[in-house]
């Protein structure tokens, strides 16, 4: 199955009985009685595609706060949409409802929007095989994309647009329409669309553009004249002052970049003797600390050496005494019982002895360390006060050549400030001639329209082919003069023996916009290209209607008794259900159906009388 096929539309409301209308494949006929809401289901399907925000506003309508459309898509799938009655976003629920029930559905806008794929539109055009289509919308080659809104004429017919005098490929009427709606028609007929043209400017905004671009130009000029001033040199005289200049100059960077590195390398060597010096004054701070440990070390050397000094010399005097009388009580040597520790004395003394001998070497280890000590300490003061002498005569050169360096650069800085308000004018004079050339440019640039003229509808071999189909209908609904039909490219609509479909009465342009609408699928079927699957035909036989029940259509002109007087609804609707596997039609009408179709359509009766049938589409107040 090809396209979309519609198989129930329902009105719901909290008070009132669900209002539902079926539909099958093939054909389906809606008719009866005026004002029972059957035009009025054709723009309820309209809002239910999203091809119009708003529902007409009528008391019936009123009672209800939701309309359910059921869908089967090309795979087989059964979709409801749902949308408040009061316009809005839709819901997507699966399977054929008239309740939302414990789903929540899926949301879709209703305003096409080719970068979102949560429209209906896009389900819709994705469901066709159209998604993503470009149509060229004026002469100039700018784009716009297909939307549901677009397409929608060509799926559902209402009563106006069918007896219209206009084409039914421009179907608005608008002129700023015409190409766009040139171009969808050739893309039903051929399947490509137009997203390989490329854009070019139109010429009048090609002069809006050329005009505000010289504006734009003139007055940047003008800002760049009010920074040069009325006493301002010429560009010629800036350019002789700048090289006057530059000759004078020459050496000035020379000069100061020797003044600069002399006095660097000065600057250098200073901070190279600073940092020896340092390093030595700190060699110097370390030595006088360990001269003064030295000092402290010494001094308890020789402490310590006249203590053993005493020590020795009382056990010499001691060991002496030892061998001879009594001091006290006169007893000779052999008679003295007690030894009063002699051997102890004589080993205190050998100790005292050993201990001086050890702490006077270490002394003189000591004295000659310090004395080494105090030989680098004196001649890191001598280096130390060569290293001051040598900054010193450094700090004088500094001091000698910093006036040499400051004057050097002060006669650079002074050149490069002249040299530099110079060139800021000769800047301003070279961008004055860039743009005054680009405005020359600019002037010289013509506005007419690049390339030749962009194609716009189908060509002549495809408009015959479809010619060819509408013809094919219209035998098949055993139209007179049939096989004079064409279509007609410069009108884009159907004549018959040459006479334009506009130039008949309501009727016959009627039947002819039906046979339009018919042979399109007829003729996309063959070619096995996209189009809706369902189209809906809002009284495509008024010839046949009574004019004293059709008062707002008037009397029956000629050309409409003449195809009145033939079998021509019968073979209309023959036709249409032979096309059931193929197309789904829904056909609003007036008058009752030919009996002969019993049985080969769904035929629906709104009588338009209380408890005669169904009175209408929807429940009367």
């Amino acid at each position: 199955m090809s396209g979309i096929r519609l198989r129930h539309l329902a009105f719901t409301g909290p008070n009132v009985p669900d209002a539902e209308l079926k539909f099958s494949d093939g054909l389906n006929i809606l008719y009866g009685a005026s004002n029972t809401g059957k035009s009025f289901t054709a723009q309820t399907i309209l809002f239910m595609m999203g091809a119009v925000k708003n529902l007409p506003v009528t008391e019936e309508v009123a009672k209800y706060d939701g309309v359910w459309l059921g869908l089967t898509l090309p795979d087989g799938n059964e979709i409801t949409l749902y949308r408040a009655a009061r316009g809005g976003p839709f819901k997507k629920y699966d399977g054929l409802v008239k309740a939302a029930g414990t789903h929540p559905g899926t949301t879709l806008l209703g305003q096409h929007d080719h970068r979102r794929n949560d429209t209906v539109s896009q389900l819709l055009l994705e469901a066709i095989g159209l998604a993503g289509r470009k149509l060229v919308t004026n002469a100039n080659g700018a784009k716009d994309n297909l939307s549901i809104r677009l397409l929608s004429p060509y799926a559902v017919v209402s009563e106006e647009a069918i007896i219209a005098q206009q084409s039914p490929v421009l179907y608005s009427g608008a002129p700023t329409e015409r190409t766009l709606e040139q171009n969808l028609f050739k893309l039903l007929l051929t399947g490509i669309d137009d997203s390989a043209t490329v854009e070019v400017q139109k010429p009048g905004d090609k002069k809006v553009a050329k005009a505000a671009k010289i504006e734009l130009l003139d007055e940047w000029i003008g800002k760049l004249d009010e920074q040069l001033g009325e006493d301002v040199a010429d560009e010629d005289e800036i350019n002789d002052q700048l090289d006057r200049l530059d000759n004078s100059s020459e050496g000035l960077w020379d000069r100061l970049r020797l003044a600069q590195s002399s006095l660097d390398e000065l600057i250098r060597k200073r901070r190279a003797l600073l940092d020896r010096r340092q390093e030595h004054e700190l060699r110097l701070d370390e030595l006088d600390i360990t001269l003064q440990r030295f000092a402290r070390l010494n001094a308890v050397y020789s402490s310590d050496l006249d203590r053993l000094r005493s020590i020795e010399e009382g056990g010499y005097v001691l060991v002496a005494l030892a061998d001879r009388e009594c001091p006290v009580c006169g007893a000779p040597p052999e008679a003295q019982v007690h030894d009063h520790a002699g051997e102890e004395i004589a080993l205190a003394y050998a100790a005292a002895a050993a201990e001086t001998r050890k702490i006077e070497i270490e002394q003189r280890e000591l004295i000659q360390t310090v004395s080494a000590l105090r030989g680098e300490a004196a001649s890191l003061r001598r280096v130390v006060k060569e290293l001051a002498d040598q900054i010193e005569e450094i700090d004088r050169q500094i001091e000698n050549d910093r006036p040499l360096e400051a004057m050097a650069r002060s006669n650079y800085e002074t050149y490069a400030s002249a040299r530099a308000e110079l060139q800021k004018i000769a800047d301003l004079y070279i961008r004055r001639a860039e743009l005054a050339a680009s405005k020359e440019e600019i002037e010289g640039q013509s506005t007419k329209r690049d390339g030749d003229a962009l194609a716009v509808g189908p060509d002549s071999t495809v408009a015959f082919a479809f010619g060819e189909a509408v013809k094919a209908v219209l035998k098949e609904w055993k139209f007179p003069d049939a096989d004079k039909a064409q279509f007609d490219l410069s009108t884009n609509d159907i004549t018959i023996g040459g006479k334009p479909r506009s130039s008949n009465g309501k009727g016959v342009r009627a039947i002819l916009h039906a046979a339009f609408n018919v042979a399109l699928f007829v003729y996309c079927i063959g070619k096995k290209l996209p189009h809706p699957g369902f189209l809906v035909l809002d009284t495509p036989l008024l010839t046949y209607r009574e004019p004293m029940r059709s008062e707002k259509h008037g009397a029956l002109t000629e050309d409409e008794i003449a195809l009145k007087a033939t079998t021509l609804a019968e073979n209309f609707y023959k036709h249409l259900a032979s096309l059931k596997d193929q197309v789904q039609f829904i056909i609003i009408e007036n008058i009752d159906p030919p009996a002969t179709i019993d049985g080969l359509a769904n035929i629906t009766t709104f009588t338009g009388l209380d408890g005669n049938n169904r009175y209408g589409l929807l429940a009367r107040r």
